[in-house]
């Protein structure tokens, strides 16, 4: 009888501990119809619109195509978080505005030969 005795034990045993186990599941993951933070109030954006209505356009459609390449470009400026409009290219195709600087020479030693050419090094 004492297998008996014991199988009882053991049953008690596992069904309080499923039961402490359900429990504390249901508590940790709450209640399903606890009130969920209100989301930020989105206000329509009318960037958005036109890009979600340029996904479609094509370059035969030459009107939207240009409105849509402002848009994008109006896109662009806003991710890249610039605050002046967009720059136009200069002519040799930099940013019009922007000097290209000499090279910083102070990083090269000083006192050692300079390499030659390899054509000259040639016999």
């Amino acid at each position: 009888m004492t297998d008996v005795r014991a199988f009882k034990a053991l049953s008690v045993l596992t069904t309080i501990g499923v039961l402490v186990i359900a429990a504390c599941t249901i508590q940790l993951r709450g209640r399903e119809d606890a009130p969920r933070p209100p989301k930020a109030e989105q206000v329509p954006d009318p960037i958005s619109s036109d890009l979600a209505r340029c996904r479609s356009v094509t370059a035969e459609e030459t009107a939207g195509y240009r409105h849509c390449q402002q848009v994008w470009s109006e896109n662009r400026r806003r991710f890249f978080g610039k605050k002046n409009g967009p720059v136009d290219p200069g002519p040799d195709g930099s940013p019009a505005g922007v000097a290209s600087a000499p090279k910083d020479q102070s990083r090269i030693p000083q006192g050692y030969p300079q390499p030659g050419t390899p054509e000259a090094s040639k016999p």
